[in-house]
């Protein structure tokens, strides 16, 4: 398989450029969004293998983007993970709600975060 597409969608570019850092020493190609709607702008063109999705944006946050993709056939097979800094028992609840693969607390823990990126990538080509 070509290198694995990894598609973070956070508001703060400092956790975009510290998730691209991890995330690039493993070679994937990152594509970045700062908001909801340059998300689903850059899904138009791009089916990535994993979404790596914050919960607290403004406009629209991560539930809302979750509805959106869980209810939309050509997105619904992209594993999702949150990675949040409110990674409480009531997102976890609501988050496995629209069947994300996993929540990650910020401030992320770098080997675990791998792991479990690696493991939903596992996913991406078993379905592929």
């Amino acid at each position: 398989m070509d290198k694995y597409k990894i598609l973070l969608v956070d508001d703060s570019e400092t956790n975009l450029l510290l998730l691209e850092a991890v995330l690039g020493e493993e070679h994937f190609a990152i594509v970045k969004a700062l908001s909801a709607k340059e998300a689903y702008d850059l899904l138009e063109n791009l089916h990535p293998d994993l979404i790596l999705l914050d919960l607290l944006m403004p406009n629209e946050n991560g539930f809302d983007v979750l509805k959106k993709l869980r209810l939309n056939d050509i997105y619904n097979d992209i594993p999702i993970i949150i990675v949040t800094a409110f990674a409480n028992a009531e997102n976890k609840e609501k988050a496995n709600q629209y069947g994300v693969f996993d929540v990650i607390e910020k401030p992320i823990d770098i080997p675990v975060f791998l792991e479990k990126v690696k493991r939903a990538l596992k996913i991406t080509e078993n379905i592929v």
